[in-house]
């Protein structure tokens, strides 16, 4: 049955009815009278509230279209034309604004389902953004702590030498920078491996590898320990002597005798801290090119197959037992031992150019690790851990730029410097190198 207030549609308001305000929400609320709108006031109230009884002369004016015009039903006035009657505002009760458009009209945009609408659209577009930013803030500050314990350890663990006269340039990592590594073959008191034993010892050089850094350079270049040389005020002698007599001064002017190359810094590996350092790394991933049976200082007492440390292993009791292809995780003694292994009995055709070429991979191993989801989580550990593994010239700064050149691209060689011959020494039997051969490595590794 139809209301004496409605119109023919049903649900319209009529042509005596005043003008109304619908509300988004849920349906059935009661409908609230309808605000003034920038202080305009509609004619039938004005002239009720002047004269009195002016409602009828107000309800004429609307149906004479003297009223409020409708608005266009842009976004912004919320004011929708009606066909049938006057115009009316709709709100949004779910965001409290209004919305212009008709609800009922086919070319309105579709507002989707209760629980999408229900979500802040803002929300949802910045959630991703915001996850990304905490991520890069978080690895910002990770890096960052790894950096100022590096910088604090190296100033620390800062040591000058002899040799700082002849030491100079370079400038990683933007600058290619010649740095020799050196390792001694000083052990400590009561190890069973060859070598000078404890400090006071005729301490020579194991390891003479030549880094070329920064400059988007990364080459290295292996030295045998027994190659001749001429060491100025000594005469001809194996390049491992000139340690025993000058220090770091005596191994740097030999390198630059023998490869023609200026070495900008030099560090000597610490063979006490050497090992934790590996371990700060959680232990270094090793893939055998050659099947290797080895013991160093005298080796475990039950070896068995891989690697097996004894209980001596501060002393170097370790025992290799490598297959060719496998790989193998070093802890810290280990990879020492490795870097130390001076016969092979799997193949005693190897010599100390093989033992060179296992030096590298070792230092190859080690830029893997830090570079490895592993080895970022443990990276301030690694950077308070590697300026105490080695003794350098270099300044926290300094030394800091060789460390980050290490993980920069660039192209470079990885090679040792192969004997063409030999000769007899005081000394015992030591290796030689043509001219040639050494011109042409040395062009290989500043290419």
């Amino acid at each position: 049955m139809q209301g004496p207030d409605d119109d023919a549609e049903g649900g319209r308001p009529g042509a005596d009815d005043a003008p109304y305000t619908v509300y988004g929400g849920r349906a059935g609320r009661k409908p609230r009278p309808p605000r003034p709108k920038d202080g305009r006031r509609d004619a039938a109230s004005g002239a009720g509230a002047g004269a009195g009884g002016g409602g009828t002369a107000g309800a004429d004016r609307r149906d004479s279209g003297q009223g409020e015009a409708p608005s266009s039903g842009r976004r912004g006035d919320g004011l929708v034309p009606d066909a049938s009657g006057p115009g009316y505002t709709v709100y949004d009760a779910r965001e409290g604004r209004r919305k212009g458009g008709d609800p009922t009209d086919p070319d309105a945009p579709d507002p989707g389902p209760r629980w999408w609408r229900r979500r802040s659209g803002r929300k949802q577009r910045t959630l991703p953004v915001r996850v990304l930013r905490w991520v890069s803030t978080a690895v910002a500050a990770w890096i960052l702590l790894s950096i100022v314990l590096f910088l604090i350890s190296a100033t620390i663990h800062q040591q000058t030498g002899d040799a700082d006269e002849l030491l100079g340039g370079g400038g990683a990592p933007f600058s290619p920078t010649n740095v020799l590594i050196l390792g001694t073959d000083a052990r400590p008191k009561g190890s069973k491996e060859p070598g000078a034993e404890g400090s006071g010892g005729a301490t020579r050089t194991d390891t003479l590898l030549l880094m070329r850094t920064g400059g988007f350079k990364n080459s290295k270049l292996s030295i045998p320990r027994d190659t001749a040389v001429d060491i100025p005020g000594h005469g001809r002698q194996k390049i491992n002597a000139a340690y025993a007599f000058d220090k770091e001064k005596g191994a740097v002017q030999a390198v630059d005798t023998l490869t023609n190359l200026k070495v900008n810094h030099v560090a000597t590996i610490d063979f006490q801290n050497f090992p934790e350092l590996i371990d700060a790394m959680g232990g270094v991933k090793y893939t055998a090119k050659t099947c290797l049976t080895a013991d160093v200082s005298g080796g475990a007492r039950r070896p068995g197959k891989g690697v097996t440390i004894g209980k001596a292993k501060n002393l170097g009791g370790t025992s290799f037992r490598l297959k060719k292809g496998q790989t193998y995780t070093l802890k810290g003694s280990a990879a020492l031992a490795l870097a130390r292994v001076r016969k092979n009995r799997c193949d005693a055709a190897q010599d100390d150019v093989n033992r060179a070429g296992r030096q590298q991979e070792i230092v190859s191993a080690m830029k893997k690790r830090v570079l490895s989801p592993s080895g970022f989580f443990r990276l301030p550990f690694i950077a308070w851990k590697a300026p105490k593994a080695v003794k350098t010239d270099m300044s926290g700064f300094s030394l800091l730029g060789v460390a980050v050149a290490q993980f920069l691209p660039g192209g470079g060689s990885s090679q040792v410097l192969k004997p063409t011959g030999a000769e007899n020494l005081p000394s015992g039997q030591a290796l030689t190198v043509s001219p040639e051969a050494v011109e042409r490595a040395r062009r290989k590794f500043e290419k």
